[in-house]
């Protein structure tokens, strides 16, 4: 970087110090940090342009629209006065229940909470076309702009719709993150709206986890000093990205297609991807072999900056030749492997293989056991016996495995 420039660190592991010379395809994992500098972190944090969208369909009534609105005046009266805000309810119509501000009085708070009742079918496009025509009027590089969805319910034909907006909002720098409430939201939708903004998605069964993942949220949000963070990964010819997963600073499984908006850089958290590149026959002629290019942009107060990096390998005749990968590379590479038993599971269910589901949940269950994650090895060996009688999974250990097979991939707590 020049001068003025902060640096920003970047780290890479791979999974072999070394490709091989083979006559058929194989495997690379790469895992990527982005991280701010001591210099960066002195930065102050950006204020917040927040829009929370919340579902007031039918299915809410009771005891989850209790505890969100309970959840909901906490939040509002902790923001800091710089921060602006927006609180929209939806069903099959939208209502700016808090027009977008800094700072709203206690009576306002109070009286636009007081207007939510339980009414009406689930339109999402609705509720987020709405919070983000509250976020763009004060939508500035000076500030974080995160739409919060929180719904319990499928949308009706406007899926599509919500797509659009939400790759709109990417380019805008505008994230969307989710919260699923109960067994009834199409979590496959809901991931792909926030993966496309750098958002997070997130499972949650225990109404007691609705003010957590609120709180835990806006709290990562607001350490923020950059408003977005976007990879782009080129692989060489003759290579090809398989999958890619964002490790930190929420987990959640990333198109294959090179191109990711990460969400904000969070001043000591990195952003930590893990990248799985399928790599064709080298011709002997090469020793050292390019598997791809690409670059971070970071999007920040005053001036955006952009870092270009190269991905290579030598490469080695025996496979003696090759050193062991670093611990935390071969922790990512085994919990992915969680991820995706459970995934390639829920394949065998639509393509109607529930036998081949039955042995892959066994098979994750022992292997959770083997690793000590016990709760929910049980999860999967119960999924593994509802589908031998059911052919299907059920509803809510569907979402259980794979909520916690994703949330696993998060580095321990030390």
């Amino acid at each position: 970087p020049g001068v003025g420039v902060p640096k920003i660190l970047t780290n890479i592991e791979y999974s072999q110090n070394a490709l091989l010379r083979l006559e058929e395809p194989q495997v690379i994992y790469t895992l990527i940090d982005i991280l701010a500098t001591e210099d960066d972190q002195n930065i102050s944090e950006l204020p917040l342009n927040l829009s929370l969208v919340i579902d007031n369909s039918t299915s809410m009534a009771g005891a989850r629209l209790d505890m969100l609105k309970v959840a909901l005046r906490e939040i509002l009266q902790d923001l800091d006065e710089t921060d602006k805000v927006s609180l929209i309810s939806f069903n099959d119509f939208a209502n700016v229940l808090l027009p977008a501000q800094s700072q709203p009085q206690a009576r306002q708070i109070e009286s636009s909470i007081n207007n939510f009742f339980a009414e009406g079918g689930t339109e999402i496009f609705k509720g987020l076309e709405a919070g983000y025509e509250e976020i763009t009027r004060f939508r500035t590089k000076d500030y974080v702009n995160h739409i919060i969805l929180v719904t319990d319910g499928h949308t009706y034909g406007d899926e599509d719709s919500c797509i659009s907006l939400a790759k709109k909002a990417a380019q805008e720098d505008i994230g969307i993150s989710s919260m699923g409430i109960g067994v009834e939201w199409n979590d496959a939708f809901i991931d792909q709206l926030c993966a496309l903004t750098g958002g997070h998605s997130q499972f949650v069964q225990d109404l007691k986890q609705i003010k957590e993942f609120l709180s835990d949220s806006i709290s990562s949000l607001k350490q923020s000093n950059t408003r977005r963070v976007i990879l782009d990964v080129l692989p060489a010819p003759g290579v090809q990205i398989l999958s890619a997963f964002r490790i930190l600073p929420e987990s959640m499984p990333l198109p294959p297609h090179g191109s990711y908006s990460l969400g904000s850089l969070k001043k000591h958290k990195p952003h930590r991807v893990l990248i799985e590149f399928l790599i064709n026959p080298i011709p002997a002629t090469i020793d050292q072999a390019v598997v791809a290019s690409g670059e971070f942009s970071l999007m920040r107060k005053g001036r955006d900056i952009t870092i270009p990096f190269i991905l290579e390998r030598s490469l080695v005749d025996q496979s003696e030749d090759l050193e062991p990968p670093k611990p935390e590379i071969i922790r990512a590479i085994s919990h992915l492997t969680f991820y995706r038993l459970q995934e390639k599971a829920q394949h065998d269910i639509t393509n109607g293989n529930p036998k081949a589901a039955y042995q892959r949940l066994m098979n994750l269950s022992s292997q959770l056991m083997a690793k000590g994650e016990n709760g929910l090895a049980k999860i999967a060996m119960n999924e593994a016996q509802y589908i031998q009688s059911h052919n299907n999974f059920s509803p809510t250990g569907k979402k259980e495995l794979k909520y916690g097979t994703m949330n696993l991939m998060l580095p321990q707590k030390t």
